[in-house]
């Protein structure tokens, strides 16, 4: 029984006890006053009292109605309004933030994790009208409440970064709703990244397919009995087929990686045997390049659990845009180390560039208290503006176009490095300033033991 009905049933009980008190003391009086006046005699007059007394006492008793506790009701349905444990309990037992409105508009339930959408606590017993700040997910509450048909709004929270989908459906009392929060800012997110990867993939490869179709028009229209300029052309569609066939390469790639990004390594390797045998392949584009090519922290073992293939992938884009953004007769610089923490170890993985702006491109995911490896890859270029800084590792961003645009690139190379350190739980970071070159550090886990690690192959 609600407080409100409660209330009616004592109020009927004191009227009907008020009835009962008056008729049972006019009608003594009445008496009274005919045995006073010798219209009756005392025996009738106290005869007649007593009858009048019990036809009141029959009415009192059978007007007011019983007051039925909680405990005694055992089995029937809560009434409007009442403090249903059951809908408590469920509404605490949901993962989602979510809350109970009962028919007087009010928040009667809610759960802990609706301060995440909201930012308010203590919501239970608000006026709906002042916890919820969405209009179509307000105005949704008052439909289903008058109609009972369940409703879904989609709604943006938190200033437009996140998503969130409200499930209305009508609760057991009249005019009731229970209200669930999904959040769906991954999925939105997803979708958006895989549109602008469509988009991007298609934009990009429509560029070199389109100078070969071109060139190809030409060498059959205008061009078809000039052989002379055959040879030029031939070496421009070349170039550009060679751009699609890294562009596809680097597209399959990443595609393979965030296929299995959530399942970490478990094969153990040596990071100084990765390093030293990837920068041996590097060599002669260092070469070509007429850069030198410094490469310290060789000295020791390092064991780490990765995948071999995917660390030197790893090491040659690092290494590979280092030559191509440092001039000629220039220095690459690539060391590595070990720290004690993660946290350190980011530290040292940009260390070379101390007056530069840094900024963390990976957040690693390992705990900061872990042992670590790092690999510093340092160049001496022209730096990389401070505003472009953050959107290093976006797919399809070029470094080039942050550098001057002279150099052409899919832009998929700091992508793929970001995906696989992200797979082996590690960091990624750079650190530049324009004119004095670039710095970018990786870290993750290592193996701490004092046995002979057993490592893996060069083939992985």
């Amino acid at each position: 029984m609600t407080d409100r009905e409660t209330h009616k049933t004592h109020a009927r009980r004191a009227e009907r006890a008020r009835d009962f008190i008056v008729l049972t003391l006019g009608g003594a009086g009445l008496m009274t006053l005919l045995v006073i006046s010798g219209s009756l005699g005392f025996v009738e007059g106290l005869t007649a009292a007593l009858v009048l007394f019990a036809g009141a006492l029959a009415y009192f008793v059978g007007s007011v109605p019983p007051v039925v506790s909680d405990a005694t009701s055992v089995g029937a349905k809560p009434a409007t309004g009442s403090r249903d444990p059951s809908i408590r309990s469920l509404i605490h037992a949901l993962p989602f933030p979510a809350f109970y409105i009962s028919e007087e508009s009010r928040i009667q339930y809610s759960n802990r994790h609706l301060d995440e959408i909201f930012r308010i606590k203590h919501v239970e017993g608000a006026l709906k009208s002042v916890i919820i700040r969405q209009p179509d997910v307000l105005a949704a509450t008052d439909r289903v409440a008058r109609t009972g048909a369940s409703e879904r709004v989609e709604f943006m929270a938190v200033d437009g970064e996140e998503l969130w989908l409200a499930h209305l459906t009508s609760g057991p009392a009249p005019h009731s709703v229970f209200v669930v929060f999904e959040d769906r800012t991954a999925v939105h997110r997803a979708e958006r990244a895989r549109a602008d990867f469509l988009a991007n993939a298609s934009h990009e490869l429509r560029t070199p397919l389109t100078a070969l179709a071109g060139f190809i028009e030409t060498m059959r229209g205008p061009a078809r009995d000039d052989r002379e300029s055959w040879d030029g052309f031939l070496e421009i569609m070349h170039n550009q087929t060679d751009r699609m066939r890294h562009l596809v390469s680097d597209l399959l790639s990443l595609s393979r990686i965030e296929f299995s990004e959530h399942r970490p390594p478990d094969t153990v390797i040596d990071l100084s045997d990765v390093l030293s045998h990837t920068i041996l392949a590097l060599q002669p584009l260092a070469a070509e390049r007429a850069i030198e090519l410094s490469l310290s922290g060789l000295d020791q073992k390092v064991p780490v659990t990765a995948n071999w293939d995917e660390i030197a992938q790893v090491v040659q884009n690092l290494v590979g845009n280092a030559l191509k953004y440092s001039p000629k007769g220039e220095t690459v610089s690539v060391s590595m180390g070990v720290s004690p923490s993660m946290a350190e170890a980011a530290t040292s993985a940009t260390a070379n560039q101390s007056r530069s702006i840094s900024a963390v491109l990976l957040q690693p995911r390992a705990s900061s208290e872990a042992a670590a490896a790092w690999i510093n890859v340092a160049d001496s270029g022209q730096g990389i503006a401070r505003q472009h800084l953050a959107r290093l590792g976006e797919r399809f961003y070029r470094a080039d176009e942050s550098r001057g645009g002279e150099i052409e690139g899919t832009g998929l190379g700091l992508a793929i490095v970001k995906h696989i350190m992200a797979r082996h739980r590690g960091g990624l970071a750079v650190a530049s300033r324009e004119g004095e070159g670039a710095t970018f550090g990786i870290w993750l886990p290592r193996v701490e033991t004092e046995t002979k690690t057993p490592t893996a192959s060069v083939n992985g």
